[in-house]
């Protein structure tokens, strides 16, 4: 059962209503059950220094929520989502090998992402919602899919292209087995249909990076990683800004009906620098809950949440104090991260924070991803701290 917890969250992630408490009760339940069995009672209020560090941060942006902005219930239900799967897969990976992480990491997505498909295929296979710009560069004129079981497009796509590292990883290790080459075609084509430009193309450079193993390049973006992101920020600038790349635009982005990012971004500044929020945040939501209202219907009939950023979206919701405290997490997580001398988790890292240039990934909003992340984040840990005993 649990290889099937990222499929029931999404699950209860998608319900509303009452649906939505009698499932998050259950899988909450049942999550808890398989934390505690793996925990002597006697050690049960010594689980991990890494738990404290995570109740209180969550209860930090809860009470931040309470007093800059406006917390639903929804949100706090999210927030022990993310405790939960946090506790969870720290302690099911205290004992195991990087190898062995990863496969759970395989297999618990691998059932979420088939089982989308499958609803997909079986329900919406007949919706055609918009011109696939990929598939039209090779004369193919399919329709861009929205997978109905996903939180956002490109935010649900991001954990593909994340999960098919890690396809590329076990393929690199077993050598002759090409059930895994049929999993990573099946991701890409998942991207493809989706029509996710810029998160198939860090799926394809890094999937180049990790099966050559290009250290010098990963090192490189590593170290340059400011000057490729206002490179990338350039680039989008002159994507949207001009008509150089119109081939490759969908028909929103031609006629001007959809919002591209430096659009979002620009009204996210206006966010931003509108009074004293800018040093404390607005809380969660902030970005949709304090934009003009002019702005916000054309923001919410496009289905956006976030600023499609992820130091932006950070932010408008914490503000100059959150954002130097958020940095300061991710450069700890980078130092233990560097102490594993584990390519593949620096590829994911590094993969991961890159599309936070153009995605608002990891974050609060990003469900797929986030769930991604922290399980990334618990591998790291459980074996750092195994090294330290």
């Amino acid at each position: 059962m649990i290889y099937f917890y990222v499929l029931l969250l999404r699950i209860v992630a998608f319900l509303e209503g009452p649906q939505k408490i009698v499932a998050f009760l259950v899988v909450f339940v049942m999550m808890s059950y398989s934390t505690l069995k793996r925990i002597p009672t006697k050690k049960l209020i010594k689980i991990s220094k890494y738990n404290y560090y995570a109740i209180l941060l969550c209860l930090a942006i809860f009470l931040h929520g309470l007093i800059f902005g406006n917390v639903l219930l929804r949100d706090v239900a999210v927030l022990l989502t993310y405790w939960i799967w946090f506790i969870f897969t720290l302690t099911y990976f205290k004992n195991k090998k990087i190898e062995e992480c990863l496969k759970y990491v395989m297999i618990a997505f691998l059932i979420f992402n088939f089982t989308n498909f499958t609803i997909f295929e079986l329900y919406f296979s007949n919706a055609k919602p918009g011109i696939n710009s990929i598939m039209s560069l090779f004369g193919v004129h399919g329709y861009r899919v929205y997978f109905p079981l996903s939180s956002g497009a490109n935010i649900y796509t991001s954990q593909l292209a994340l999960n098919s590292i890690i396809i590329l990883y076990f393929f690199k290790k077993s050598k002759n087995n090409y059930l895994y080459v049929v999993l990573y075609l099946f991701y890409i084509y998942m991207l493809v249909l989706a029509d996710s430009r810029l998160i198939l193309m860090f799926s394809l450079i890094f999937s180049f990076i990790y099966w050559f193993s290009m250290n010098t390049i990963l090192t490189f973006f590593k170290k340059f990683w400011w000057a490729i992101g206002i490179a990338l920020f350039g680039f989008l600038y002159i994507f949207y800004g001009t008509n150089i790349f119109d081939s490759f635009k969908r028909s929103g982005e031609l006629s001007g009906r959809t919002l591209s990012r430096v659009e979002i971004w620009s009204l996210a500044k206006d966010v931003i620098f509108s009074d004293f929020h800018i040093i404390t945040g607005y809380g969660l939501n902030g970005f949709e809950n304090n934009m003009l209202e002019s702005t916000k219907g054309i923001f919410e009939s496009q289905y956006l949440q976030t600023s499609h950023n992820f130091l932006i979206q950070n932010i408008i919701d914490f503000g100059i104090v959150g954002i130097v405290i958020i940095l300061y997490l991710i450069f700890e997580i980078l130092k233990k991260m560097r102490k594993l001398k584990a390519q593949i988790i620096t590829n994911l890292i590094v993969m991961l924070l890159f599309m936070g240039i153009t995605e608002s990934i990891p974050s609060f909003y990003s469900f797929e991803p986030t769930l991604f992340f922290i399980v990334i984040l618990t591998i790291i840990l459980s074996q750092n701290e195994r090294e330290i005993s």
